[in-house]
Formats: C-alpha cells, sequence, structure tokens
C-alpha cells in the first residue's frame, strides 16, 4: 500500500467530519443558541453512532437532541435543527444522484434495475415525510389535538402525576419548532444556504476517500466515472433499510466497482477500507461519545 494515499483518505476522513459538523453548528446557532464546535461535532458523531444500528439513516437524531439539551439548547429547537439538517442532505443526495445519472448514460446502465427499485423507495418514503413535515407546520392545530389527546390518556394509564403540566409543556415545544421552522425558512434562509453547501462539500469530500484509496492499492481506474458513482452508492447507502446499510452498501461497491474495470484481485480488501473509511471509524468514534453522554447524565 503507498502510505501516502492512506493518511488522505484519513484527512478526508476527519475533514468530512468537520464539515458536518460546522453545517449542523450553523443551523442549530441560527436558532438564537450558542452551541460550539465541539458541542456539534460530538452531536455528529453521536448520530452517526446511532444511525448505523438502527434501519434508518435519520435514527441517531435522538441522541443528537439529547446532546445539544444537555448544552441548553431547548428539545424543539434541537429537533427543528435536526429536521434541516436532514432535509439538506436528502436534498443533496437525491439532487446529485439524478444529475449525475442524467449526464452519465453508462453509469444510469450499469447500476440498472438494483437503482430503480431505490429510487422508487426513497421517492414513496420522502413524500410520506414531506406530507408530514408541512402537516406539522400548516397543520399543527391537528396535530398538537390529537398529540394532547394521546399524551393525557397516556399518562393516565401509567397513573404518571402532573398530567396536565407535562401535556402543556409538550404541547407548547410544538409552537416552538414551529416558530424555529420559519425562522429558518425566512430570516435565516442565507445560513440555510451556507449550511447547505457545507452538506454538499461534506458528501463531495466523503466520495473522494475512495480515490484515496484506490491510488493506495496502487490499482488502474476511470477516476471521473469511479468519482461520481460514489454520489449514487452514498444514495443508496442513506436509504438502505438495514443498519447502517450493511450488507447491501458493501454489495453495491463491489457490484459497481467491478462493472467499472477496477482490478478483481483487491475489490475485496478495497470494500473492507472503503468501509472502514466511510462508516466504521465513524461509528466507533460516535460510540464512544455517546456513552460519554450516557455516562455523564447518570453521574449527574
Amino acid at each position: 500500500m503507498r502510505p501516502a494515499y492512506l493518511a488522505a483518505a484519513c484527512v478526508l476522513t476527519l475533514l468530512q467530519w468537520c464539515l458536518n459538523a460546522a453545517r449542523f453548528q450553523i443551523l442549530v446557532n441560527s436558532l438564537g443558541n450558542g452551541v460550539g464546535f465541539f458541542t456539534s461535532l460530538r452531536a455528529f458523531m453521536a448520530n452517526v453512532f446511532l444511525s448505523a444500528v438502527t434501519p434508518s439513516q435519520t435514527g441517531g437524531g435522538p441522541i443528537q437532541i439529547y446532546i445539544l439539551n444537555q448544552a441548553g439548547v431547548p428539545i424543539a429547537k434541537g429537533f427543528a435543527g435536526c429536521l434541516m439538517g436532514a432535509v439538506l442532505s436528502v436534498v443533496c443526495l437525491f439532487a446529485s444522484t439524478v444529475a449525475i445519472l442524467a449526464g452519465q448514460p453508462r453509469l444510469r446502465a450499469e447500476f440498472g434495475t438494483h437503482l430503480t427499485g431505490v429510487i422508487t423507495t426513497v421517492v414513496i418514503v420522502f413524500s410520506a415525510l414531506a406530507a408530514l413535515f408541512f402537516l406539522s407546520i400548516f397543520k399543527l392545530d391537528v396535530v398538537k389535538r390529537l398529540t394532547g389527546r394521546t399524551l393525557l390518556a397516556t399518562t393516565r394509564l401509567l397513573r404518571i402525576g402532573k398530567r396536565l403540566g407535562l401535556t402543556k409543556r409538550v404541547l407548547g415545544g410544538f409552537d416552538e419548532y414551529r416558530e424555529s421552522i420559519f425562522l429558518l425558512a425566512g430570516k435565516r434562509k442565507g445560513r440555510v444556504g451556507a449550511a447547505f453547501a457545507l452538506t454538499f462539500a461534506g458528501i463531495a469530500v466523503n466520495c473522494l476517500i475512495a480515490l484515496a484509496l484506490l491510488k493506495s492499492l496502487n490499482v488502474g481506474f476511470d477516476a471521473s466515472r469511479v468519482y461520481l458513482a460514489q454520489f449514487i452508492l452514498l444514495f443508496i447507502a442513506y436509504f438502505s433499510p438495514t443498519p447502517g446499510a450493511s450488507g447491501i452498501a458493501e454489495f453495491s461497491n463491489y457490484w459497481i466497482l467491478s462493472s467499472l474495470s477496477v482490478t478483481a484481485g483487491v475489490l475485496g480488501i478495497y470494500t473492507v477500507m472503503w468501509r472502514f473509511f466511510t462508516s466504521y471509524a465513524g461509528v466507533a468514534v460516535g460510540g464512544v461519545v455517546m456513552g460519554a453522554a450516557l455516562a455523564r447524565k447518570e453521574s449527574a
């Protein structure tokens, strides 16, 4: 292996973590909170861990909100920031994938029916989530009424005291959430634009990791096609129904890289290295961060 390119893969991995932390910091601080970069980085890395052990890339949201709440960010504002971050990620991945497939017919043919099924699933899931999002904004009274009744019935069944006060706090959080979304879409849209740019930059840097790893293995490949294929592979992995896209990411990567004339003899080694740098390293760091956050809560 060529150490210089392996070192480059390490630097790119750290850089994309920092870019994601910076964009999340911008979103949260746009809502009037003074969250530091290190806190934002901790929240992002914990999100990476929980997303990898749940069957959805958005499954890490709760721990992200929890760490922000420990830093003094209200739950409703933390939720609004996480939601906007997830929306930016989906838009960037979807737009880049559609643009690449439209401009690269050879890549479109190589991904074939496998990608068609993924895109169909994404459109269905995204449409359902978009409907829920607009319902929570423009029909909030309906959501609050249903939530209030459900919460009162649940707390009564579980014999939890101060049911009315708890319900009022939760419903008040809905109003704060809507105000935060309107703030991001209005007066803070410039910062949302900056967060969007950082989101795309993080994805683009992540895609460079594959090139560095293949260079480190000293194999021949078409750099432009491999790089563009990474965007589509990230798109597939993001919406895969298995925890951390396990199995699906490895199979898709091996299959596509072999069709792009990458030397078959090193594809197994490359696939393991690629998953380590793009997933498992972040999961390991995120697990440590999450454990530390929960331990801090228990000691308090």
